[in-house]
């Protein structure tokens, strides 16, 4: 009988290299196409438990492990597989500096992938909250996946914020920040957090870095100039208050905070003049209208003070005096008393118009019914007055 040792030659070469191959290394793939996730990471666990340092298997495993978190939607489970699956995928790398430029495009994609879900999920959360605390996981995956990336921080911590969890959303805001974010938002949210929480210093420090990127924001210069102001630091924030108005000189916001702090600082005339300005840019800023009726209040008030002064000192020197030099002191207290008249005069307008706004709002009036019924009694209008007792909490007040 003919024999063909050529072809048995060959063929017992092909079977040599045939057993050269892993055959779990093998059958997970097979299983991995096949989708059977549970079978292939058996295979490539044997495959790992005879070479711990066989790169293929670590990244054979990432992807089953890749492909598999794709079919898990409990949040926790889906967590758990994506953190073994970047293990392995940094494990294969390290193992062989080769499989870096694939390892990367492979967590890429799951990088969009758990960002995808979490937007997806973010979404959802319009008609369930709950979907907030399964938006701000998928968004903390993908950050672990691409650490550089600050959109991941960014979309988890306002997950967070949404979901009540804000304290937890002060780390993600800052290393977004860290990571290079510019957005205003990122900055003011955290400044935010910071300052309930009487972090004032930190706020600060926050407000200032926004104003550097943002130095013409209306927002962001007036969350710094609050922050300066609960620091403390009152003359810089009217420094810098004077400097946001020169910029944006008709905002009523940026004016009613500098005529505000001026008021803080008892300089009346100056408290007047801007916050006038801020109720001639805006006749319905209730607060601005408030503020202004209170500085003619506190100017009045000061004057009075003046008039009980110089009325004391008349008393005990009159004896002393000529008719002449009580003449002319006495003047000088009527003149006084007009002015402190007139300043009270001045406080109804604004202060009524406050009282219209803050009521329709529905706000608490009292303050300024309080600053009204002061501003009625002085200007002799008793009938107003007892109107606006009962808004004050002045009940049963005898103005005659």
């Amino acid at each position: 009988m003919k024999r063909f040792p050529t072809i048995a030659i060959l063929l017992a070469v092909w079977m040599a290299a045939g057993c050269a191959s892993d055959p779990n290394i093998e059958g997970a793939k097979l299983d991995l196409r096949n989708q059977d996730y549970v079978r292939a990471l058996e295979n490539v666990d044997e495959a790992l438990a005879r070479d711990p340092e066989n790169s293929e298997a670590y990244d054979l495993k990432g992807q089953i492990l890749q492909a598999q978190a794709a079919d898990v939607t409990d949040p926790e489970e889906h967590a758990a597989i994506v953190e073994e699956m970047l293990a392995a995928y940094e494990r294969a790398a390290e193992l062989d500096p080769e499989l870096e430029d694939a390892v990367t495009q492979r967590l890429g994609l799951a990088y969009y992938n758990e960002f995808r879900s979490g937007i997806q999920a973010y979404n959802r959360a319009a008609d369930d909250p709950e979907e907030f605390n399964t938006a701000a996981s998928y968004f903390e995956l993908a950050s672990r996946l691409q650490p550089d990336s600050a959109g991941a921080y960014v979309n988890q911590a306002f997950a967070l914020l949404n979901a009540g969890r804000q304290d937890e959303a002060v780390e993600p805001l800052e290393t977004a920040i860290e990571m290079g974010d510019e957005q205003k938002n990122t900055f003011l949210f955290l400044g935010d957090i910071y300052a309930r929480r009487d972090e004032t210093e930190r706020a600060l420090e926050i407000y200032q870095q926004a104003a550097e990127i943002f130095p013409d924001d209306p927002d962001v210069q007036s969350q710094l100039l609050n922050a300066y102001v609960q620091t403390g630091q009152e003359d810089q924030a009217m420094q810098e208050y004077r400097s946001a108005v020169e910029n944006n000189p008709n905002d009523p916001l940026l004016l009613y905070n500098l005529g505000s702090l001026l008021l803080e600082a008892e300089m009346y005339d100056e408290a007047v003049e801007y916050l006038e300005r801020s109720v001639q840019n805006d006749p319905e800023y209730a607060n601005a209208q408030y503020n202004l009726g209170a500085a003619y209040v506190n100017q009045a008030v000061e004057v009075n003070e003046e008039v009980s002064t110089l009325d004391d000192a008349l008393r005990e020197e009159r004896g002393q005096l000529s008719d002449s030099e009580i003449a002319q002191r006495e003047a000088a207290i009527e003149e006084r008393a007009a002015q402190r008249r007139d300043l009270f005069a001045q406080a109804i307008p604004p202060l009524e118009k406050a009282m219209t706004l803050m009521e329709s709002a529905g706000d608490d009036a009292t303050g300024v019914c309080q600053a009204l019924f002061s501003a009625y009694v002085q200007t002799e209008q008793e009938a107003k007055a007892q109107a606006v007792s009962e808004c004050a909490g002045y009940d049963d007040v005898e103005t005659e």
